[in-house]
Order: C-alpha cells, then structure tokens, then sequence
C-alpha cells in the first residue's frame, strides 16, 4: 500500500477513502470529496488527511477524520472502507483496482449488505477483584508470612505474590471474557476479540450486527448488566463502517520497482508462481547465510529476494505484471487473542 503521498509526473497523488457502488456514488454530499468510478464501483477520493507530523499524537487525529469522512460517506451508501493512509496516484490507477478488485468487492458487499460494526468495551471493578483475590488461600498464605516476617525476604515475597496475583487476575478475566464473547456473538454475525490493553477491561470486541438486530444487541447488554448485579460497565459504540471485517487495501507498484523484482529473481514478465518460487529458491541459495555460508549470505539481500518474491508472486495471481500494476485485496482482521485460552 503506498502510505506516502508520491504521484506520477509532479502531479499530487489521490488519497482514496472507500468503495462503494456505482449507482449511489452520486449521493454523497460531503465537501472536498469526488468520485471515481470504473464498472459497478466508485472510488470515494479527496485530500486525506493533512500531514502534520508522524508523532503519534498526529497520527491519532489523522486517523480520526479518515474515520469520520468514512461515517459521514456510510450515512449516504453502502461502504468498503480503505485502508488509512492510502494514496494512489493518479485517476487511472484508481480505476485499475476499481477493475481489478471488482469480483472481490461483489462478494463482499454481498456478504456484508445491511451490516455494520459494533465496538463493545466492558470494564469490571478491577478493585473489587483484588479484594477477592487476596482471600485467596495461596495468597492469603504469602502475604501472612510477608507480615510476620517469615520464610524468603520481602523481595522475593513480593516477587512471588506479585505472580500469584497476576494469574489469578488474568485467569480470572479470561472465563469471563470467554463468557461474555460467548454470549454476545450470538446476536452478530461475526465477532472479533481484542486484547485487553488495561486491568479495568474485561472484553473489548468488535460485532458484525445486522441494522435489524441492534435493538436485540441492546437487550441483551442490558440482561448481562442484570446477570453481573451492576458489576460491569458497558460502552457501546456504533454503527461503524465494517473496519475489522472488510478493509480494502491497495497496493500499487512503478514499473521500476517490478522491473528491479524480476531481475533479482531472473524472471520475465509472463512468469508463473511457480516459476517465481523456483527462482527464489535458486537465488536464496545463493545468499542465504544457511546455505552459502557467513561469509556469503547477507541478511539485507535475502530481505530483497523475500520482497522481490512477495511482490511478482502476488502480481502472477493478479494475472499479469502490467505497467500500472495494482493489487487488491479486502482483509478481515485476524483474531486477536483466544478468549478460552
């Protein structure tokens, strides 16, 4: 994916927002914002972010109005968002991938229609759980021999407490996450995990809903809020665009660059996967260190002949290594963490 704004022949490059179709392009009133459409699909285009500076500060507030011109873009159509920090550049390289992620498109706005995405945050009284925690028999033990002074050194007490404590904190939030999840992907049609980044969280999770189903989604929050006596706090953020489920990323690639690729693996331009691979295979063994020994191998050389491959093998299954090459591809996030673990 190209994330820095580069165009072709001085000219400005196009950030891309989303696709969406054709036909309902046209109602999409925000300002600073066109499209571009090739088939049954449009590109929605503008600006992009302005780019401040890549603190991570900066690049929060990017992300927020890439994300916000992708709700304000859903409220008039169906979208796929597009991946932040995309720019293509120039108008026919949009409407390459336009033509070239069509089928994959189709697919998933067939699979996606009258969807969209749920963030759900529930956080428990973390205080309450230590408090229960240290009645804990092992706990308890150790922190009685900490008060009167007996057994290892306070270090190394604390040390050994400090471990039981996270354990049974973690144990603990993974049979109720594992709970929760289980219990609110019943009424999504697809569910995505995330780590808990804080002690304060239980589950943060990610719901594929159907518009028609969100008022059952409310229903059911409130019955878990009965279920857990008021224990838990349940933040709830959506519709959003389906982010975690169906982003679009673009890759696009200057002649030179391919060029450079084929003549690493000494390939043409009409070469196979197959071919690809087995020309990878003959140059690794040419640098690679396991194979070629120290003195030959370089770990950058063998880090360009795994891009080099990466790159012909994908544009081989595209279907041809044209001069504007563009790939596409629609990506669902892969599951975070395992809740029953």
């Amino acid at each position: 994916m190209n994330t820095q704004p580069i165009g072709l022949a001085g000219k400005a490059p196009i950030y891309v927002y989303a696709i969406v179709p054709a036909r309902t392009g046209a109602a999409i009133g925000a300002d600073q914002l066109r499209t571009i459409a090739a088939g049954p699909f449009a590109a929605v285009v503008g600006e992009g972010p302005k780019v401040e500076s890549r603190s991570r500060e900066a690049l929060v507030r990017q992300l927020l109005a890439h994300q916000k011109t992708v709700e304000q873009i859903m409220q008039a159509t169906p979208v796929l968002p597009v991946k932040f920090g995309t720019f293509v550049p120039d108008e026919a390289s949009v409407r390459a991938m336009l033509e070239r992620g069509g089928p994959a498109f189709s697919a998933t706005f067939d699979r996606l229609e009258g969807c969209a995405q749920v963030e759900i945050l529930i956080r428990w009284d973390v205080q309450a759980v230590f408090a229960e925690i240290a009645k804990e028999d092992a706990i308890a033990g150790l922190k009685k021999k900490w008060e009167l002074n007996v057994g290892p050194s306070d270090e190394a007490l604390r040390v050994v407490l400090g471990g039981l404590v996270k354990q049974s904190l973690e144990r603990r939030r993974a049979t109720l996450a594992a709970a929760l999840f289980e219990t609110l992907r019943t009424v999504g049609v697809d569910a995505i995990p995330y780590p808990a980044t804080a002690d304060q969280v239980a589950l943060h999770l990610v719901l594929l809903m159907k518009s028609d189903r969100m008022a059952a989604l409310d229903r059911l929050l409130e019955e878990l809020d009965a279920t857990h006596g008021g224990r838990l706090s349940f933040r709830c953020v959506g519709p959003l665009a389906p982010y975690s489920f169906a982003t679009v990323e673009i890759e696009t690639v200057d002649a030179g660059t391919l060029a450079q690729a084929m003549r690493l693996l000494d390939v043409g331009p009409a070469a196979g996967a197959a071919e690809i691979r087995a020309a990878y295979r003959r140059a690794a063994k040419r640098v690679h260190p396991d194979m070629a020994g120290a003195d030959v191998g370089d770990s950058a050389d063998m880090a360009a002949l795994t891009e080099a491959c990466r790159l012909l093998s994908l544009h081989a299954e595209a279907g041809d290594l044209a001069d504007r090459p563009v790939l596409v591809s629609v990506r669902r996030q892969e599951l975070a963490f395992n809740v029953a673990a």
